[in-house]
């Protein structure tokens, strides 16, 4: 079986906790994912918390603007896992958060496939780095939101 994985990470000065509660609170403050290239979460079926809960959003890659839709696949106390229903393709992502101290978590981002297509699509140069980039962009934008929202 092939597979392919894209990651990024930052650290966020926030409590483990409060970083949970942050997407937990997404449904109700989709703004606080918005940015340049991404225009925040719009769910359609149930909620972040919620495995089943389905979410879309309008990102931005190359200047080319796509519709991309959700489904949590899993929900814990330190990780949320998605896979991608729109376009049709064998890729899932997953949030984690690691706690590193009382006020410090470890936010990373990946997105991978385990099948042989998802594997080649993902690592297709222009796809890797448009991913790349993206997912860069967003633990970033979430690590900003997360220390100015602070619950």
């Amino acid at each position: 079986m092939s597979t392919a994985t894209i990651q990024a990470q930052t650290h966020v000065e926030v409590s483990q906790k409060a970083a949970r509660q942050w997407f937990l609170e997404l449904k109700e403050h989709p703004e606080r994912y918005q940015f340049d290239t991404h225009a925040g979460f719009t769910f359609t079926q149930g909620d972040f918390g919620e495995v089943g809960a389905r979410f879309e959003t309008q990102e931005r890659f190359y200047g080319l603007r796509l519709t991309l839709r959700f489904e949590l696949t899993e929900v814990g106390d330190t990780e949320v896992r998605f896979r991608v229903l729109r376009p049709p393709a064998p890729i899932w992502g997953a949030f984690l958060l690691e706690a590193e101290g009382p006020q410090q978590t470890l936010l990373t981002l990946r997105i991978g496939s385990d099948s042989q297509a998802g594997a080649a699509f993902l690592n297709l140069p222009l796809v890797r780095g448009a991913i790349q980039r993206q997912i860069q962009a967003e633990v970033e934008n979430i690590r900003d939101s997360m220390e100015r929202t602070q619950t």
